[in-house]
């Protein structure tokens, strides 16, 4: 029992011992604060020339694109010294170092120089500075910078941006506030999630390649002085993997769709109505593209500019399928002149169309016997019944004489050949803007 109050005993006076060591630290930190800002003016710069080391954190970004500006989530680290609070620890037991807000001391105005929101300085709320005994102030303020940055969406939606935040003295030249870094490359501390299969989840749709900063000093013609900003310079890059789907996929899907045109039978009139089809869906492609990038008033995306090629395509075949409609169908007294057909004939072996070819002779006699073979070669759907039972080609009854078979081999001709000819151009499109896709 002797033992228990004992130990109680002791127990009792290391907590009341320690509770007026605390209170004695607290005085003297209610002391040192009294001297150290009695007389201290925070308006005035801490001395002639005040180094200040900068380094920053970056904890989050996005690109703004509807203003064409970066926003970034950071930590601005600024240390200096600042003599006049300079203290003897021994002095104020053993206090090396003390919490401020940073409203009542002295701290250097940086400020962003091509800041997107003009006169709107820099929020630091509530943020403490921390003093050392030494008259080194440490102040890691969490600030949002919105700084401007031009877009080029050449490449979009690969698109790639150099970013450049600068920062200096609103005020002061280099000789009294000398910005000096601590680390040639900001630290990253991004938040990402991975998933299962390996893939990671950020707050934004952008990824940052590469990011340094540099100090520069400037002499103006004006001023002996010279003046030193801090520039961050960040490459990022657009990571959207879900424009794959909504953005290229389709586009490359327009520009096989209208190939479907040139496959049709020459006489078929949906392809027309393909046709339109066609051009309604680029045309709705353009507008989805322009509501997403109507910050580009400078520059076309290459892929813009494909799909406008597209449209365009779509409009002349459009055009080549009403002429070879015409020349499929409508009734004819004449056909073409030997010189003509003779081509023909030689280049529809060429472009496979042995159906069409031999349906077409050089006499009556062959005519008449270009009824039989053209039965039995030509497809189903490209054949119609005519009044009296007989079959006759898809176009109608006035193009089973020889100068509508005649005319139905030119359009054929012409539309297999604006078949490859879109099928090269095709080709082509798509090496040229495989940036893009």
């Amino acid at each position: 029992m002797t033992v228990v109050r004992s130990a109680f005993g002791c127990g009792a006076a290391l907590l009341f011992f320690s509770c007026v060591a605390q209170a004695y630290d607290l005085n003297q930190v209610r002391r040192l604060h009294h001297d150290l800002f009695n007389n201290y003016n925070m308006h005035v710069v801490p001395s002639s020339q005040t180094i200040v080391k900068f380094r920053m954190n970056i904890k989050h970004f996005d690109m703004i694109e509807d203003t064409q500006a970066l926003m970034v989530d950071s930590w601005i680290v600024n240390e200096w010294v600042d003599p006049r609070l300079k203290w003897d620890p021994e002095d104020y037991g053993r206090v090396y170092k003390i919490s401020v807000p940073h409203t009542m001391l002295w701290k250097p105005d940086l400020d962003v120089y091509n800041n997107a929101n003009v006169g709107k300085p820099l929020s630091y709320g509530n943020t403490l500075l921390i003093v050392f005994h030494d008259g080194r102030v440490l102040f890691v303020p969490p600030v949002r910078l919105h700084f401007t940055c031009v877009m080029d969406l050449t490449f979009w939606p690969h698109d790639t941006h150099n970013c450049t935040l600068t920062i200096g003295s609103w005020i002061h030249d280099g000789i009294t506030i000398d910005p000096q870094l601590m680390h040639d490359k900001p630290e990253l501390d991004i938040n990402e999630l991975q998933t299962a299969d390996g893939k990671n989840l950020t707050r934004g749709m952008w990824n940052l390649l590469d990011a340094n900063i540099t100090r520069n000093v400037r002499v103006y013609d004006c001023c002996p002085e010279p003046y030193i900003d801090i520039k961050v310079s960040m490459l990022v890059a657009r990571n959207a993997p879900a424009y794959d789907w909504t953005v290229k996929l389709p586009a490359v899907g327009l520009c096989i769709l209208t190939l479907v045109v040139f496959l049709l039978p020459p006489a078929a009139g949906e392809k027309v109505i393909f046709g339109g089809l066609s051009l309604i869906l680029d045309v709705m492609f353009i507008a989805y593209t322009n509501m997403e990038i109507s910050n580009a008033p400078t520059h076309i995306p290459l892929i813009v500019e494909m799909v406008c090629e597209q449209l365009m395509l779509v409009v002349a075949s459009i055009v080549v399928a009403s002429l070879t409609l015409r020349m499929a169908r409508d009734p004819y007294t004449k056909g073409l002149h030997t010189v003509i057909k003779r081509p023909l004939i030689v280049l529809s072996y060429a472009l496979c169309l042995h159906n069409y070819k031999n349906i077409v002779g050089f006499t009556r006699w062959e005519v008449s016997r270009a009824h039989q073979p053209y039965a039995r070669t030509f497809k189903s759907d490209e054949l119609e019944l005519g009044e009296n039972g007989t079959t006759h080609l898809y176009g109608g009854p006035e193009v089973t004489t020889s100068p509508g078979l005649d005319w139905l081999l030119l359009s054929a001709v012409v539309d297999r050949v604006c078949l490859i000819v879109y099928v090269a151009i095709f080709t082509i499109n798509m090496l040229s803007f495989s940036a893009v896709l």
